[in-house]
């Protein structure tokens, strides 16, 4: 983002939980920045830390942050006493320029839970389209155990066999960023949707193939865990609230 634009930015953030209108549509969106914020929460449920990718302007970084220390979550019990937490959130952080010309960020809650570093599953068959969930556990080292396959939809039982083989290895050799109660790494369970289809044109939402240069040979996709992985028991659970003044 350039200079002349951080000097024009009226910056203003709100939090937007799933459901709510989003600001931004007021305004034509400039750019989306899809991230994962580390978060330290604090005994009272709220964000005293914000850790943000490196990659994001300043510019934004400030309100993003801003923002996001207003979100409130359900501390986690330990000994009929709540305890600090580190979790790790979802966000979407859009730049909108509004009608007055200036601009505004949104920033908007997806999902939180462990930070999965998930390798792409290798291609497994010539032709295949569908989609699969697997489920797995974040352990407190960070490794993806308790790897099953727990709903598909696939043409054929072999497309589905294979398919989940493919994934059930990238998973296993994935890892994570647990999450932490009271300063120590705790189990998380875990979704993650995969979608493989064969089409080019499928976009970010598929597992799609690097074409081969082989005359005569059918383009190929190398397929990457597609879809958001989603925490089913994370001890940070969020919390509708107003936020602080």
């Amino acid at each position: 983002m350039g200079a002349g634009l951080a000097r024009e930015v009226v910056l203003w953030a709100a939090l937007v939980l799933p459901g709510a209108p989003a600001r931004a549509a007021d305004g034509r969106v400039v750019q989306t920045y899809h991230l994962q914020a580390g978060l330290d929460v604090d005994t009272a449920g709220q964000v005293a830390r914000v850790e943000l990718p490196r990659e994001i302007p300043a510019v934004l970084s400030a309100p993003a942050q801003e923002a996001i220390k207003r979100w409130r979550f359900k501390p986690p019990m330990r000994h009929g006493r709540a305890v600090t937490a580190r979790t790790y959130a979802s966000v979407d952080l859009v730049l909108a320029k509004q009608p007055d010309g200036n601009y505004g960020v949104d920033v908007r809650y997806i999902k939180n839970g462990p930070a999965l570093a998930l390798r792409p599953p290798r291609w497994p068959m010539e032709q295949v389209d569908g989609r699969l969930t697997m489920a797995a556990v974040v352990q407190p080292d960070g490794s993806l155990t308790d790897i099953r396959l727990v709903a598909s939809e696939f043409s054929s039982p072999l497309a589905r066999k294979q398919c989940a083989l493919a994934v059930e290895e990238a998973i296993r050799h994935s890892r994570a960023l647990p999450e932490r109660v009271d300063g120590k790494p705790v189990a998380t369970r875990v979704q993650i949707p995969v979608t493989f289809t064969t089409q080019a044109s499928a976009g970010v939402a598929g597992a799609r193939p690097d074409r081969t240069k082989d005359a005569g040979a059918e383009a190929r996709e190398t397929p990457e865990l597609s879809g958001q992985a989603v925490a089913l028991d994370s001890p940070v659970q969020p919390l509708v609230a107003e936020p602080r003044g």
